[in-house]
């Protein structure tokens, strides 16, 4: 199926490592030129080393300075800005008493401001050259809270919340805001992950998928490649009629009905 994507810009914020890295592959494969965002240069240099017609961008999606400049830099590098893919941003475990408040300050600005402020930036230019879209990953915390993982709970909520909304005031633009939300997926962050409910706490990963993927309708925990393949399919133009909406990747495992 041809997905449309071919000589598309793609910016991918967090696309070194897991589903970023995975992303950022899967958009160059689709003829895409990819800017990735990180904040450390080797893992760039190490990210750039595996994908084709790609470029590497150093900023911290945190500093509001560092976002402007990182657009600007990928219009100047590319011409145009496509597609966004709002990546950065990890799971921070813990409970309330766990997490310092300032550590849910910074889990805040990367997953929550650092989209926002993408948007800020980019949406001026997909405005006047008539379209784009804008897909933010959101953790599966936002749609099952979870005491041990409250500060993601309310971070991926707040997501959801600055989909649905931005998406109301950018589509008559012709730039399509939407969510792609993964769950039990194999990256480098759920290695060791314990979970509140999980009776192998503490153990290898493979011992512990074998009590997790019964969790799992389709039985098995998903690849980094899974997520990406939405995000293909939401940046293409086989998905010009799909606008403020999350898709699952999660084998079924997620419980809400909405």
């Amino acid at each position: 199926m041809d997905l449309g994507l071919e000589d598309k810009v793609a910016l991918v914020s967090g696309g070194t490592s897991g589903i970023g890295l995975a992303i950022s592959k899967r958009l160059s494969g689709e003829g895409c030129k990819v800017a990735i965002a990180g904040r450390e240069r080797t893992k760039l240099e190490r990210a750039l080393a595996q994908i084709n017609r790609a470029q590497g961008f150093v900023a911290d999606v945190r500093e509001p300075t560092q976002v402007k400049a990182l657009v600007e830099n990928v219009i100047a590098a590319f011409g145009r800005i496509d597609i966004v893919v709002s990546n950065a941003g990890t799971h921070l475990a813990g409970r309330l008493e766990d997490v310092e408040s300032s550590a849910f300050q910074r889990h805040f600005e990367t997953k929550v401001m650092g989209a926002w402020e993408l948007a800020k930036c980019v949406a001026p230019y997909m405005r006047r050259q008539g379209g784009g879209r804008f897909i933010v990953i959101i953790g599966q915390a936002g749609k099952v809270p979870q005491a041990n993982g409250i500060a993601s709970t309310i971070s991926n909520a707040a997501q959801h919340a600055f989909v649905k909304s931005l998406s109301d005031d950018l589509a008559r633009h012709n730039i399509l805001v939407n969510a792609v939300c993964p769950s039990r997926i194999k990256t480098p962050l759920t290695e060791g992950l314990k979970l509140y409910n999980e009776v192998f706490l503490g153990r290898s990963l493979e011992q512990q998928e074998s009590r997790w993927g019964a969790e799992v309708p389709l039985g098995r925990w998903g690849t980094a490649d899974d997520v990406a393949n939405a995000v293909a399919f939401l940046a293409s133009d086989r998905a010009a009629f799909i606008v403020g909406s999350n898709i699952d990747v999660d084998g079924g495992h997620q419980r809400s009905i909405f």
